[in-house]
């Protein structure tokens, strides 16, 4: 196996919808290439990583001479990947992330990568696609959009045609043609993630995980929002050696359980219907229904102070909402 490093005197680009949610937390973009589609039959056979290092792009590439590497590919790679807080791929929660896991899982390798860690654009691509009207949700065709045209000219499936020849003969000229696809995947996706900015950051906050932190150490995620029965729910995970044991919470305004084997948590916050002057239904909450004090950003004039709206008509409010639990979470796993 071959570990090829390259420095990028360039910073990432950076989107501002991005760092609202993620800018002190350490994130790594991946992606993977394969023998094939199927993760029982096939193999990972070079796996590539951008992060920034010292401020600048840093891409590091774990390459197997031939499949039978992949032990060891998929070991140091595992020590690697759990440095970072964040996963960014494209397409990587249906394709990247499970494929990795069960290759993992097939040499008894004691390592998962979370869903709930991971930024999929392609997710958010879906969301929004009829925004920019592209012909198809592909990588290629949104940098194509954002008018970024790569050097690599291959597909991932030549990639692998390409690979079962460089097996046979280990030709350079065909190993630098995988290597180039991958760094060019990355190093261009990098650049894409400028698309953020160009949509609401409501589409942001609704299809990537939120990110807190307790004391300014211990990490925890939020996933899977949405508004059913005239409650607010969504699913979470924090560790901390503190937390003993299971516990349920009843409060005024919410209702946690948590999990501690699994460290995973569930809140639900129930709402209140009511009209706006505008005459749209809406769905919100009352600050003073939570024991804990909290200082509404966005204040309109025509609603009360206390108030937060969760869902206009049919829109919920992803910004206000997580401004306001990010709050009620710290003020929760601070106290108990």
């Amino acid at each position: 196996m071959e570990i090829l490093e390259y420095t990028i005197q360039e910073p990432i680009p950076l989107p501002k919808n991005f760092l609202f949610l993620y800018k002190d937390i350490n994130f790594a973009l991946f992606d993977i290439e394969t023998t094939g589609l199927s993760p029982i039959y096939n193999q990972v056979i070079l796996i590539g990583l951008l992060y920034i290092k010292n401020g600048h792009i840093n891409i590091k590439q774990f390459f197997c001479e031939n499949r039978k590497e992949e032990i060891n590919l998929l070991k140091t790679f595992q020590k690697e990947i759990q440095k970072f807080d964040l996963f960014i791929s494209y397409n990587g929660d249906t394709f990247d992330i499970p494929f990795l896991n069960k290759r993992f899982q097939y040499y008894g390798i004691q390592y998962c990568i979370h869903k709930y860690k991971s930024l999929d654009l392609l997710k958010w691509m879906k969301k929004t696609k009829n925004l920019f009207e592209l012909k198809n949700c592909k990588l290629k065709s949104l940098e194509e959009h954002l008018g970024i045209y790569r050097n690599d000219k291959i597909s991932g499936k030549e990639s692998v045609s390409l690979y079962e020849a460089f097996e046979k003969n280990q030709y350079e000229k065909l190993k630098k043609l995988i290597l180039l696809h991958n760094y060019d995947d990355l190093y261009y996706f990098s650049k894409a993630l400028c698309i953020l900015d160009q949509a609401s950051l409501n589409y942001t906050l609704e299809c990537f995980p939120n990110i807190f932190y307790i004391n300014n150490k211990n990490i925890g995620y939020i996933f899977h929002p949405f508004i059913k029965n005239g409650c607010f729910h969504l699913e979470g995970v924090y560790s901390d050696i503190n937390i003993k044991k299971d516990y349920i919470i009843y409060d005024n305004g919410f209702h946690l359980e948590y999990v501690k084997k699994s460290s995973a948590f569930t809140l639900k916050i129930p709402l209140y219907k009511g009209t706006l002057s505008s005459g749209i239904k809406c769905l919100y909450i009352d600050t003073f229904d939570f024991s804990f004090s909290y200082h509404i950003q966005n204040i309109c004039s025509f609603i009360p102070s206390n108030i937060i709206i969760f869902k206009e008509g049919s829109i919920i409010k992803f910004a206000e909402i997580h401004r306001f639990i990010i709050d009620l979470l710290r003020y929760i796993f601070t106290i108990h």
